[in-house]
Parts: structure tokens; C-alpha cells; sequence
């Protein structure tokens, strides 16, 4: 038949949740994307003679020339970036980014995203390097 209030109100209200849900979750995958954008350009940056620390930095000033990620800073880039060496010999060394991040959906409830992503150093084996 017709529309009654209550179910206008309750239509409404399930397009305000999921409009809420979506302004508090963009901020989080946003983060994410910026971050993988800054790996692939200091992965691609990435040369023989560049020491674990130098493509760390290399990260961090692509991240703060793009972005306003506030997270990582040359203090404790440390804890959230490594280079990881590859396990056979001849394969690159993995640039490797981990944090979480988290925002408040509602008083107690939040969202968190749990990122762990490597890519490869391009250019860089394993027995080169360091």
C-alpha cells in the first residue's frame, strides 16, 4: 500500500547507519591506499647501494610529500617499516609496512584495520644490498 512513518523512519534510519558506517571506514582504507602508494614509489626508487634505512626514509618522504599521514615519523619508522630479506638467493627483498589503525564508529565501537603488506624492491636481491 503506502509508506507508512514508521517505515519511512525505519529506511532512514538503516541509510543514516550505512552512512555512517562509511564516513568513519573511507578515512581507514584512504590510509591504506596512500601507504601502498608510498611503497610501490620507494620500491621503484630503490637502488644496489641503498642501505635498509635510506629506502625506509625514501618511504616516509614519499608518504609525507603525498599524504598528511601523521603515523610514522623517522623516530619510529623503525617499528612500523622494515626491509625483509628474501629466502633463496636471487629473489628481491621485500619492503614490509605494518600498523593498525583505528576509528570510532560509535561510543565503545570502533574500526580497526589491521595492515601487513610487503612488495617486492625491485632491482635489489637478496645477495645484493646491505
Amino acid at each position: 500500500m503506502g509508506l507508512t512513518m514508521i517505515g519511512l523512519i525505519f529506511i532512514l534510519s538503516f541509510i543514516g547507519i550505512v552512512v555512517l558506517f562509511v564516513l568513519r571506514a573511507f578515512p581507514l582504507y584512504n590510509e591504506k591506499f596512500q601507504v601502498i602508494a608510498a611503497m610501490n614509489s620507494a620500491a621503484s626508487q630503490a637502488t644496489e647501494s641503498m642501505q635498509e634505512r635510506e629506502i625506509a626514509m625514501s618511504f616516509l618522504k614519499s608518504l609525507q610529500a603525498t599524504t598528511n599521514i601523521q603515523r610514522f615519523t623517522d623516530r619510529n619508522l623503525k617499528e612500523y617499516v622494515e626491509v625483509v630479506k628474501a629466502g633463496k638467493k636471487g629473489e628481491p627483498k621485500q619492503l614490509r609496512v605494518h600498523f593498525q589503525a583505528t576509528n570510532v564508529l560509535a561510543k565503545d565501537l570502533n574500526l580497526m584495520l589491521a595492515f601487513d603488506h610487503s612488495i617486492p624492491i625491485r632491482g635489489i636481491a637478496a645477495d645484493g644490498g646491505d
